[in-house]
C-alpha cells in the first residue's frame, strides 16, 4: 500500500527534523500591535537572551516538542469558516498584506529599557536558525500576565513572609500559536491569525482577483454591486476565500443555462435568472447566488438527495 503524503505536511516534517536543540541560535523578539487609527501596524522589538545554557534549553526544550507532536497531525489549508478536529493549518504569507512587513521589521526598534512597556507587547517571537539555516519563527500570544502587570502585583514567598516582586514580568510556557517558516505560516492555535494579522482587509483585496472569471464572463448583471457585496460581508467573503482555498474554479460560471434554471426551481432559490444572466438587484437570497457561481448545488446519482458542498 502507498500513503500519500501532504505536501504541506512534508515541509512541516522536514522543520521539524531540522530543530535540533543542541544546535539552535536564538532570538527573542517582541510584537506590540497597533490600535487607534492603524490598528493593523505592529511595532517590533529585539531582546538579548541569558547566555545560560540552562536557561535556554528550558526556555526552548519544551517548545520544541510541541511544535513535533504536531507532526503526526493532518495540515489543512487554512479555511476562514471552520477549524476541522485533529487538524492544523497552513497559510502562504501572499494572502497577507503586512507579512513580509512584519518579517523585515524584526528588530528594528531602538528600546533598550522594555521594562514599562510590558503591558503595551501582544505576542512575542522566538526565532530559530535550524540546521540548514532557515528561520523558523515561533510566534505565542501574551495573555494572563498583561492584566496582572497593569493592575495588580506579582509577589512570591519567601520563608513564611509574602514579599511584592517589583519588576514587571511576562511568561512563557510550552505551547505555539503560529510558526512562520520560509513564507508559509503554520497555524497551531486557529484563532491566534487573526489577532496578529489584519485578515479581513487581505481578503477584501483577493475578492477582486479570485471573481475576475465572474466579471468576464458578464453572467451577473449589476456585477460591480455583487463584489461590493461580497467584501462589505464578511461570512460571505470567508465563504469564497474557503472555496477558493479548496481549489474551487471559478472559470466558466453558470455556462449550462438549462441546469442553471433546474438548480433555482429544484432547490427553490429566491434568485432571479433572466437571459443567461442572474439578476442581482431582483436576487434577495445574496448566498444562493454565490453558491451557483461556484456550483456548489448537487443531487445524488442513486438516491436523488440535494445538498450544498460543505453543509
Amino acid at each position: 500500500m502507498v500513503v500519500m503524503v501532504n505536501s504541506k505536511n512534508q515541509e512541516y516534517s522536514d522543520m521539524c527534523n531540522e530543530m535540533n536543540i543542541d544546535n539552535i541560535s536564538l532570538s527573542f523578539v517582541i510584537v506590540e500591535k497597533g490600535n487607534g487609527i492603524n490598528p493593523n501596524s505592529f511595532d517590533t522589538y529585539s531582546v538579548n537572551i541569558s547566555n545560560k545554557p540552562a536557561f535556554k534549553e528550558k526556555l526552548i526544550g519544551n517548545i520544541v516538542d510541541y511544535i513535533k507532536w504536531f507532526s503526526d497531525k493532518k495540515c489543512l489549508a487554512y479555511d476562514p469558516l471552520k477549524h476541522k478536529d485533529k487538524t492544523f493549518e497552513y497559510l502562504e504569507g501572499k494572502y497577507i498584506n503586512e507579512f513580509s512587513e512584519f518579517r523585515r521589521s524584526f528588530g528594528t526598534n531602538p528600546v533598550t529599557n522594555y521594562k514599562d512597556k510590558i503591558t503595551d507587547f501582544d505576542f512575542y517571537v522566538l526565532s530559530i536558525k535550524d540546521d540548514s539555516g532557515k528561520d523558523i519563527h515561533i510566534i505565542r500570544k501574551m495573555n494572563g500576565y498583561k492584566k496582572v502587570n497593569e493592575f495588580g502585583i506579582f509577589a512570591r514567598i519567601n520563608g513564611n513572609k509574602l514579599t511584592q516582586i517589583d519588576d514587571k514580568v511576562i511568561g512563557i510556557d510550552n505551547s505555539v500559536d503560529l510558526i512562520v517558516y520560509d513564507d508559509l505560516i503554520f497555524i497551531l492555535n486557529y484563532n491566534s491569525i487573526k489577532k496578529l494579522f489584519n485578515l479581513k482587509g487581505s481578503f477584501q483585496q483577493q475578492v477582486t482577483n479570485i471573481l475576475e472569471p465572474v466579471k468576464s464572463s458578464k453572467v451577473i448583471d449589476d456585477y460591480d454591486k455583487f463584489e461590493r457585496n461580497i467584501r462589505s460581508n464578511e461570512r460571505l467573503m470567508n465563504r469564497l476565500i474557503s472555496m477558493k482555498r479548496k481549489g474551487i474554479s471559478f472559470d466558466d460560471p453558470l455556462s449550462n443555462r438549462t441546469d442553471v434554471q433546474n438548480t433555482i426551481k429544484d432547490f427553490s432559490l429566491d434568485v432571479s435568472y433572466k437571459n443567461g444572466k442572474i439578476i442581482f438587484d431582483e436576487s434577495p437570497d445574496k448566498e444562493s447566488v454565490l453558491n451557483l457561481i461556484s456550483d456548489y448545488y448537487y443531487r445524488t446519482t442513486q438516491h436523488k438527495r440535494k445538498g450544498i458542498v460543505d453543509e
